[in-house]
């Protein structure tokens, strides 16, 4: 364990046991069961002796268990949405008893909102929330996850398979074009970077989403992507209780990718290693055979690369213990969690500890303080799969593409025999066990995480708040790419290559509010007044350095423990500091009358480093009202109806997410040499680009209105939303002229538009006495366009670069359009005989005239070239007139159903999400269909391509070397072809030229999660001193109904907005099976 971590642990336990020595020591024991009006167990009810703070909750089965002073006191038990009832002790040791719902059940929980909490029912904004309850039956490791289809107009996405994979969270879709979607995270009150990364999700007491501007213009600065806001769980008055969650889970790969049988990759080799002749020479020797004795290889056992790298069986763990208590002066929350996850991609493990301890004192009477600390340590090995560079670089086509058999007396981890070091086009592949041997990666990163927040109540109804937060974050990222690997072949001459990259970043908030609230003033009026300041200070510092030309076998640790074995590259080590900061006042005004008409006002002011001065304030006001019809008099006596309540809000938020230091002129120096003085060649920096002092902040205006609605005691509750938002001055790179020295300036120019509608409903169809079911529902429906660019621009293109050098740009921006539209050649089938004329005395086949022409795209055009359509009709198909949008990676709407059970003591819940018309851009399917690399192998579909040999091994096609298709007589090609159901593979870099065959559906449905678990009987737990001890069986990523042919249609791995729906070189998804437990002691 790390000493860091060690020092942090001793800390907290010793504060822990201070804690707990404060507590009064009990000794009478009182047991029992609580139950609803139905006699169904109630969990969670908060079970006090009478004029104490000691107490406990009841467990999942309604039991519960305490010590109190003596048995003549009193115990009150209560529980939100029903009526709380006293029993009195009387000396007996078990007491059973029942609670009736109170006339608005669930209605009374609170929401954390604009620095302050709003009881659920009087919420005038948009609002979508996850609590414990839901977080309990998902055995998780990242509370993000919990948010993947299970709140209406937010999204979850993993952009791949690996345990540290991002989890990109939208709301209602996000509205930057190029600037960064994220929300905005609150944690206990403070801002934290990327908060749920850093949270255990066993920690977490709920998490808020506010949508709409009613709800986040009070938090400005990045407030236009939407806040999410996360409470942790506190300490209760009463005994300690200590709790403990832990899983063990089983992990493999969920699909692979069906590819040629050793037979059928050999008879490809033969094809493409031919000229005009029969086998090559270089065949012959390769595979030891010629075409009349390929039959052979038959009986060639294959080998599984896909299996032998990324299936083996991940094994994952997590254990967490909890203790919780205190008394009326301080109560406590003291946590640990432990996660380690060796996942299914050979050399891969993700190791976390995370630490908390939150507690609460009353000082005086009205001062009240809470301090919550945190420290987090992640460790994660292997390079996985993905990259962001391009062909080169993709570590997944090794384990699709690679020779699928091994040659006599070659072990698995051979290197190739049939490697060629000298390979043109430099995407030789490589074997992918010794690949993934060759390759190490380990990054470590320390979180830890200060919060204190002091409460002084003034006079009755005044209030004073202050929060301070403190968040540090260290990352050290070391990387050793061994001889064999892409970027030492690519980067370093066939050297070795180390990368050492250092990120720390600091964070410290400071937030003051006063508040003045009143309640029921005249049995009438509500109405609660807050202003505030806050400063945000966010320091980054990230050094990274690079080293090459290691002597050869030099080992990992050597390589990084002894720099001084290789040479620096150019232009390292880089040095980056930054820092932002910035000023905010804002004030909110709130009031209700009869509980039936809501208004509120929000405004927020806010100075941003990231401007010039003179442009580094923004305003954002907000404004929202609701109608409570259902407490007006024509619908009182209206007794299914619990509840109807219309909303609307108004407001602008905004959104300063760029780099800093724009407005400032920046050099940089990247080891390039230039000319100096007296001809010397000398070392130079360089202006970083075009700066702009006008640049402002980007804004949006968001317009919402919704309705909520309540049934039958609130068994049945539905949310609808309808929203319109625009945003203006989008900060976008403008193409400008060349004489001013650079291509683009980042300016203010972009407008977007972003509509759609959401449900939200739950409901309790059955509740008796033995079973209860619940679901809950939710649908959301997105549409976002770019309404404006720069000026005088209507469209740009951004491209993915996962491709070969030259590959052509393959996404498109354009007014009109949504903000992100793959663009590409639309694919027409492929040449047939009948589209060439014939010389029979040369053998030449010249494509007819009328038909159109691929040859500027693919080279010579052949029967059995894949073909694309002529948009322009002129003939002949070009980059720039042939292409349009060939798919739209965003959804028309994503949802997910979750159902719970519980008959007795057991309990189950089915969780299910789903996406409908996206598209996925399958560059994989490109990659692995093209015959670019010699020795590849490819996907099975290719099986049955336009072939070039006939069954007795005669060529029956080639190009000659005057760029001549030569081939036999029409009337044999078309019959060796009849059956032909794709083209033949490309061997030229066309070959990875984007066109509408690789884009495809991306809808599905996900059944995600499937949990069973049976809970003890309270009688047996006696003798335990337990109250509560769960078993659960979870299965995860169960199944998935799609019509996508890759591994995963969830999966997106750029990070730029412009380019969404990218599936190149993913780390695949695994399907994983848990067995947990649930303890309260």
């Amino acid at each position: 364990m790390p000493q860091k971590l060690k020092r942090y642990c001793v800390t907290a336990l010793a504060l822990l046991f201070m804690c707990i020595s404060a507590l009064a020591q009990n000794s009478f024991e009182i047991k029992g069961r609580v139950t609803g009006a139905d006699n169904q167990p109630l969990e969670g009810v908060s079970v006090k002796v009478k004029g104490t703070q000691n107490g406990t909750v009841t467990a999942k089965d309604g039991s519960y268990r305490l010590l109190a002073a003596n048995g003549r006191v009193t115990l009150v038990f209560s529980s939100v949405g029903f009526t709380a009832k006293e029993e009195a002790v009387n000396g007996r040791n078990n007491i059973n008893t029942s609670l009736s719902a109170a006339a608005a059940e669930s209605l009374d929980d609170v929401v954390v909102i604009g620095y302050q909490t709003v009881k659920r029912k009087n919420l005038l904004a948009s609002v979508a929330s996850v609590g414990a309850k839901d977080l309990k039956d998902i055995p998780i490791n990242s509370a993000a996850e919990a948010l993947s289809g299970r709140l209406a107009g937010v999204t979850a996405t993993t952009a791949e398979g690996s345990p540290d994979a991002d989890i990109r969270i939208r709301v209602r879709g996000g509205m930057s074009i190029t600037g960064d979607n994220s929300p905005l995270y609150i944690v206990d009150g403070v801002q934290v970077e990327n908060g749920l990364s850093a949270l255990s999700p066993q920690n977490i007491e709920s998490i808020d989403v506010l949508k709409d501007a009613a709800a986040t213009a009070i938090y400005g600065a990045r407030g236009a992507n939407g806040v999410i806001v996360i409470t942790t769980k506190s300490g209760k008055p009463g005994r300690m209780v200590v709790s403990y969650n832990g899983f063990v889970g089983v992990k493999s790969l969920a699909k692979r990718l069906k590819v040629q049988t050793p037979y059928d990759y050999v008879i490809y080799q033969s094809e493409r290693a031919r000229g005009s002749s029969t086998d090559s020479a270089t065949f012959a020797r390769n595979f030891g055979t010629t075409w009349d004795t390929l039959s052979n290889y038959r009986n060639v056992s294959p080998v599984d690369w896909q299996e032998e790298v990324m299936g083996r069986t991940g094994i994952m763990q997590t254990h967490n213990i909890a203790a919780m208590g205190g008394n009326k002066k301080i109560t406590y929350n003291f946590g640990y969690t432990y996660n380690d996850d060796k996942a299914i991609v050979l050399n891969s493990n993700y190791r976390r500890h995370l630490l908390n301890l939150k507690t609460d004192y009353k000082i005086l009477n009205n001062l009240k303080l809470a301090v919550t600390a945190r420290y987090t340590n992640t460790d994660v090995l292997g390079a996985g799969t993905s990259s962001d560079q391009g062909t080169s670089y993709n570590r997944l086509r090794n384990a699709v593409k690679y020779r699928p058999f091994l040659s006599a007396a070659q072990d698995i981890d051979d290197a190739d025999p049939l490697a060629d070091p000298n390979v043109g086009n430099g995407l030789n592949l490589v074997n992918p066990i010794s690949l993934a041997n060759a390759e190490y990666r380990r990054k470590t990163t320390d979180v830890f995480n200060v919060t204190a927040a002091a409460t002084y109540t003034i006079v009755k109804n005044l209030s004073f708040k202050s929060t301070i937060g403190y968040d540090q974050q260290k990352a050290i990222d070391r990387q050793f790419s061994d001889t064999i690997t892409p970027f030492a072949i690519i980067q370093g001459g066939r050297k070795a290559i180390v990368t050492l990259d250092t990120l720390d970043r600091t964070t410290i908030t400071n937030t003051n509010t006063l508040t003045y609230s009143v309640n029921g003033y005249k049995d009438k009026h509500d109405f609660t007044i807050l202003v505030g300041q806050e400063t945000y200070d966010l320091r980054t510092e990230r050094y990274t350095s690079q080293f090459r030309d290691y002597p050869t076998f030099t080992s990992v640790n050597d390589a990084l423990t002894n720099t001084s074995l290789a040479n620096k590259f150019a232009g390292f080590p880089r040095v980056n500091k930054t820092r932002y900061t910035s000023l905010s006042f804002f004030s909110a005004l709130s009031y209700a009358y009869e509980d039936k008409y809501y208004f509120s006002f929000n405004l927020r002011a806010d100075g941003a480093s990231k401007f010039a001065p003179g442009r580094q304030w923004g305003y954002f006001p907000s404004g929202s009202v609701a109608w409570r019809a259902k407490n007006e008099k024509f619908l009182k006596n209206v007794n299914f109806l619990s509840d109807l309540k219309f909303r609307a809000g108004f407001g602008t938020v905004g959104n300063n997410r760029i780099a800093d230091y724009l407005f400032l002129t920046t050099f940089r120096n990247d080891g390039g040499l230039y000319y100096g003085m007296n001809n010397e060649i000398v070392n130079a920096f360089y202006s970083a680009g075009l700066v702009n002092e006008s640049l402002r902040w980007e804004s949006t205006v968001n317009k919402n209105f919704g309705v909520d609605i309540g049934l039958f005691k609130n068994r049945v509750n539905l949310s609808v939303d309808i929203y319109n938002n625009s945003s203006k001055d989008l900060l976008l790179n403008v193409p400008i002229a060349p004489t001013y020295g650079y291509t683009t300036q980042l300016q203010n120019v972009g407008k977007t538009t972003n509509k759609g509608v959401e449900f939200q409903i739950s409901a309790t169809p059955v509740r008796n006495k033995n079973f209860s079911w619940t679901v809950s529902y939710n649908m959301s429906f997105n549409n976002n366009n770019v309404e404006q660019l720069g000026l005088n621009q209507k469209s740009f293109f951004p491209a993915a670069s996962w491709g070969v050098s030259g590959q052509p740009t393959d996404y498109i921006i354009r007014i009109g359009s949504p903000t992100s539209a793959i663009w590409g050649l639309v694919t027409d089938g492929f040449y047939k005989v009948s589209d060439f004329d014939y010389n029979t005395s040369t053998g030449v086949y010249t494509l007819k005239a009328g038909v159109v022409s691929n040859a500027g795209i693919i080279g010579p055009v052949q029967p059995g070239s894949i073909r694309f359509k002529d948009l322009d009709g002129d003939g002949t198909i070009t980059l720039d007139k042939d292409r349009q949008v060939i798919g739209n990676p965003l959804p028309k709407f994503t949802g997910g159903l979750n159902q719970q059970f519980t008959y007795k003591n057991w309990d189950m819940s089915v969780f299910m999400n789903f996406s409908y018309g996206n598209d996925v851009y399958n560059a994989n399917k490109i990659e692995f269909t093209n015959g670019y690399t010699a020795n590849s192998n490819m996907l099975d579909i290719m099986t049955n391509r336009w072939k070039v040999v006939t069954a007795t091994g005669q060529t029956a096609q080639y190009v000659n070397g005057s760029n001549q298709v030569v081939g036999i007589a029409p009337d044999q090609l078309a019959a060796l072809n009849a059956n032909a159901t794709i083209w033949q593979p490309l061997k030229s870099a066309g070959a990875f030229y984007p066109h509408s065959w690789a884009i495809e559906d991306g809808s599905f449905l996900r059944i995600n999660n499937v949990t069973i678990g049976y809970s003890l009987p309270v009688k047996q737990l006696a003798g335990l001193k337990m109250s509560k001890l769960r078993f659960y069986f979870t299965g995860n990523n169960l199944a998935i109904f799609t019509k996508y042919t890759g591994y995963d249609p969830e999966v997106s791995v750029r990070n730029s907005p412009l380019t969404q729906g990218l599936d190149y070189s993913a780390y695949p998804k695994s399907r994983t099976f848990i067995f947990g437990v649930n303890a309260t002691f």
